[in-house]
């Protein structure tokens, strides 16, 4: 078997095995805009690698100009920027903006023969994550599992005398477990959270950390969520007051979360919170840095998200980040070769392993290192829980709706009820334009 590190120089030779001078002829420059955190889903993003399309530019005549935004203004600057016709000419985007883009009109959409290649070569989540339906396709998912899972801190499990190698399987264990770990100074304030919670920021980002909770109640945000137009929120009811509900329970009756601590990411890795549930890629990108001696397997473990009861299924997260060609861009045939490029089975390869991600194509799967990978396969175990957000071209607004009411509830700005019904209101509006 191949490690991945012996790996690295091999791949080296892939990307740029077809590289061939093509003499002074001048250049297009094109512009990638991706955002500048660590949403990508590896150790390290191959954004930050300004050599990444180098063997590309080499035999295209073609350069691309890596752009890295703030993540939290990065959508609302892509509208701006396409109605003002001076976007970029790829831009990298979270899955759950597509709908307001597409609302818009502004994504170019991928060839028909191109996109049913695609689709019958790549593994089937990353299949779901690029159908808009009928094999309609408006960019290409990263490579990379963009999968939310719990993460647990296995030394602090040890010293309150519980399992390292298990996490909490219901949400009565993940209420348990978080008192127990949760802990306080002399004068009774919490130093240390047993369950950290997104409450704050970037709606969008709030509603990823509730999902697989709303999910896994029986909620969801909208009806049908392979419809693109038409249908109804389905969290006013009895599946999204519970899931607001457990949470407020650790706030107010466990004491053992905080709207104090920061994002449930950094907090984890800092080692003030004990649990969290986001992408389970960030805390591996961050975590040898950020926490250098809790490494993975060791020092913290990954599962599934807890159900509400012992035989519920459980549900949680696929997400991921498409390279798109918005329709105003200026140079929309060299963008789509940029990112054909990036997408092809043997790159996918040599890009995954070199940077520590998944790969999209199954027959990739199936090779070292990722065949036995011990956190490749955790990951892929966990991707089959998972579920995309539904296509509606109205999703951006349920999104926001939802955001916005699940950090009024938690801050006691409104009741569970009226925060959901206002929610509601709003979504279903966001339906109802969206499909005008």
């Amino acid at each position: 078997m191949r490690s991945r590190a012996a790996l690295v120089a091999a791949l080296a030779v892939v990307l740029a095995g077809s590289t061939l001078h093509v003499g002074a002829q001048p250049k297009t420059t094109i512009t990638l805009w991706y955002p500048a955190g660590d949403v990508a889903a590896g150790p390290v993003s191959p954004l930050h690698d300004p050599a990444l399309f180098q063997p590309f530019e080499a035999t295209s005549n073609i350069h691309v100009e890596l752009v890295g935004l703030d993540y939290d203004t990065m959508e609302q600057k892509i509208f701006a920027a396409s109605a003002a016709r001076n976007v970029a000419d790829i831009i990298f985007i979270d899955h759950s903006w597509a709908s307001g883009f597409l609302k818009e009109g502004m994504l170019e959409q991928v060839a028909p023969a191109p996109a049913k290649r695609w689709l019958a070569a790549v593994s089937p989540d990353v299949a779901a994550l690029s159908d808009f339906g009928g094999g309609t396709m408006y960019g290409y998912p990263q490579m990379g599992y963009d999968v939310y899972a719990l993460t647990w801190n296995k030394q602090q499990f040890r010293e309150a005398g519980l399992d390292p190698n298990r996490g909490p399987q219901t949400w009565d264990e993940l209420r348990a477990d978080c008192r127990t770990l949760a802990r306080r100074d002399a004068s009774g304030t919490l130093t240390r959270v047993g369950f950290a919670i997104r409450h704050v920021g970037e709606p969008h980002g709030i509603v990823d950390k509730f999902a697989w909770a709303l999910w896994g109640a029986g909620g969801d945000l909208i009806n049908d969520p392979n419809a693109l137009r038409g249908g109804r929120v389905m969290f006013d009811n009895a599946a999204g007051r519970s899931a607001l509900q457990l949470v407020l329970a650790m706030l107010n009756d466990d004491k053992c979360t905080s709207l104090n601590f920061p994002d449930p990411r950094a907090a984890f890795l800092k080692g003030i919170a004990s649990m969290q549930i986001s992408e389970a890629v960030s805390i591996r990108a961050r975590q040898p840095k950020e926490a250098p001696t809790m490494p993975w397997q060791t020092g913290w473990g990954m599962e599934v998200p807890p159900v509400p009861k012992v035989g519920d299924t459980p549900v949680t997260l696929l997400g991921g980040w498409l390279f798109s060609v918005p329709k105003a861009a200026k140079h929309k045939e060299a963008a789509w070769r940029a990112i054909e490029w990036l997408s092809t089975e043997a790159n996918d390869y040599a890009i995954a392993a070199r940077f520590g991600m998944t790969p999209r194509y199954k027959t990739n799967w199936t090779k070292e290192p990722f065949k036995s990978d011990g956190y490749d396969q955790a990951l892929l175990k966990i991707a089959r829980y998972g579920r995309r957000y539904p296509m509606n071209l109205g999703l951006d607004g349920v999104m926001q709706a939802l955001g916005a009411a699940i950090q009024k509830a938690w801050h006691g700005e409104a009741g569970v009820d009226q925060a959901l019904a206002e929610a509601a209101a709003a979504g279903n509006k966001a339906i109802a334009d969206a499909a005008k």
